[in-house]
């Protein structure tokens, strides 16, 4: 029998709805420099449209992780976001991310467990999941406008780990099922538009 495959998501802009909030501080009353950078503003932020069902329905069909990264200054931003992980899928074993949470700064080092990683930027390592080796993929959150958890994207990833048992190649089936749907799974690797304050 084959295992379930491995699912990682990124946290800011795929499950938390970050940039839309940052872009809009006012920052000429902070004592810091750039919004990501203000204590506490992390914990707060709302989920993404669709995301927490999104989970619970692939929570079936896929072993589930959280890979994301924090702003080195600002401490309180990694101890916020498993406050907010636990807010909304909880903090004990029924949780579909109890004990699988990484925060770093190189994504590229979790690739060679294999699996796909939901990421809406290539930084970070994001992008180096594109690895037949490993049997990972990167996948662009938003790139494509229907892989977006409000529209085809649980489809998608559902359909990505039937292909799987069948196969027992994620990327592949992960590539073959978007070929035949017509989805575009990423955009450019070296480059992305960044927010006007990063």
């Amino acid at each position: 029998m084959v295992k379930k495959p491995k699912l990682f998501l990124d946290m800011d802009n795929v499950l938390v709805d970050t940039l839309s909030i940052l872009n809009a501080v006012d920052m000429r009353s902070e004592k810091v420099k750039k919004p990501d950078q203000i204590p506490g503003i992390f914990r707060d932020l709302p989920p993404m449209v669709g995301a927490v069902e999104a989970v619970k329905s692939l929570a079936e069909n896929y072993e589930l992780h959280i890979l994301s990264t924090a702003p080195w200054k600002n401490p309180s931003a990694w101890q916020d976001k498993l406050l907010w992980l636990a807010q909304y899928f909880g903090d004990d074993n029924q949780s579909p991310f109890y004990k699988r949470v990484t925060l770093t700064h190189d994504k590229s080092l979790a690739r060679g467990v294999g699996g796909i990683l939901i990421d809406d930027r290539p930084y970070h390592g994001a992008s180096q999941w594109n690895d037949e080796t490993a049997d990972s993929l990167w996948i662009q959150y938003g790139y494509d406008d229907q892989l977006v958890w409000s529209e085809q994207l649980v489809d998608y990833l559902n359909a990505v780990a039937k292909a799987y048992k069948t196969s027992g190649t994620l990327r592949l089936s992960a590539e073959a099922v978007a070929e035949q749907a017509g989805y575009q799974l990423f955009g450019q690797n070296d480059h992305f538009e960044k927010a006007h304050w990063e």
